[in-house]
């Protein structure tokens, strides 16, 4: 796999700077480019891309569809689907820069959901998360829809010894039917829908070996979410309240974004004696637009 990966590495680094028009060569920019970067881990890898998440055609092979589409990422997802490969990988990250279409910056991950692929030692799966101040958001893409979809259920059943989970959209309801799991350490923010998250953890039992809780709710980037969308006190009453929060003596909660009076945090911090971080609301703002 070792040299699979750097020869994917130079197919990369040569769709980055190929010929957009007869005669221009395409310049590599360490900012924008694509890039791909692995660790070897004893007989294991921990890999890194950088780039955008967008597929174009899932069910076919990248290098068949060409350089016209979104190589790098289709040809690593392409090259994880071969099983052989897949049981080497120990940790996966994608990041990328603060690209996207119409304020949105997807990641879509049926190439590997659709294949039978298994990652039977994969321990950490990390996907880009929204910064306060990035034009795009960052969300899970099923398809183009714009919709997480149960993706990020399937990946979990195809990762079935995962401790550590960070995805930028809160998984569906499916999420917690998948039967227990050994997750310790789970990422989330909202996305563009909270799902229910929240209340469907409180009422879930599968992650039994949960430790760590870092839970961002709707990034309001346009003064245009409504009140309601946003998670409610009740429901974070009830995850309080839960065996979630009582599996582990020290168990650690961040709460980012949360549309919580002071008076309902001391509350819930009353309720439990879990770590409760709780950090507040933040908006980023063009000032041109503070104008209209």
């Amino acid at each position: 796999m070792h040299d699979r990966l750097l020869q994917l590495q130079r197919d990369i680094y040569l769709y980055e700077t190929r010929e957009f028009v007869p005669g221009e060569k395409g310049v590599f920019s360490v900012d924008n480019s694509a890039m791909l970067y692995f660790f070897p881990v004893g007989g294991f890898f921990a890999i890194s891309f950088y780039g955008v998440g967008h597929d174009h055609d899932y069910h076919v092979k990248m290098r068949d569809l060409g350089y016209d589409y979104n190589f790098a990422f289709g040809c690593l997802l392409d090259l994880l689907c071969e099983q052989e490969n897949a049981e080497k990988v120990i940790a996966l990250t994608f990041d990328g820069p603060d690209e996207g279409a119409n304020g949105t910056n997807g990641w879509d991950f049926n190439r590997i959901i659709n294949s039978g692929v298994t990652f039977p030692n994969l321990e950490s799966f990390k996907v880009k998360l929204t910064d306060i101040g990035d034009h795009n958001q960052s969300i899970i893409d099923s398809g183009g829809t714009m919709n997480e979809d149960g993706m990020i259920a399937r990946l979990l059943r195809k990762m079935p010894d995962l401790t550590t989970l960070a995805v930028p959209s809160a998984p569906d309801k499916s999420f917690f039917e998948i039967g227990r799991h050994p997750l310790r350490e789970l990422v989330v923010q909202a996305g563009y829908s909270q799902q229910g998250f929240i209340e469907n953890l409180a009422e879930s039992d599968n992650f039994y070996q949960l430790q760590a809780l870092d839970f961002s709710d709707l990034h309001d980037m346009y003064d245009g979410i409504p009140e309601h969308d946003f998670v409610d006190f009740e429901a974070y009453k009830k995850l309080f309240e839960s065996s979630v929060f009582s599996s582990y003596k020290h168990f650690h909660f961040t709460l980012r974004n949360a549309a919580l009076s002071r008076e309902q945090l001391l509350e819930l911090q009353k309720i439990s004696s879990i770590q409760f971080k709780y950090i507040e609301k933040a908006k980023s703002r063009y000032a041109s637009h503070l104008l209209r």
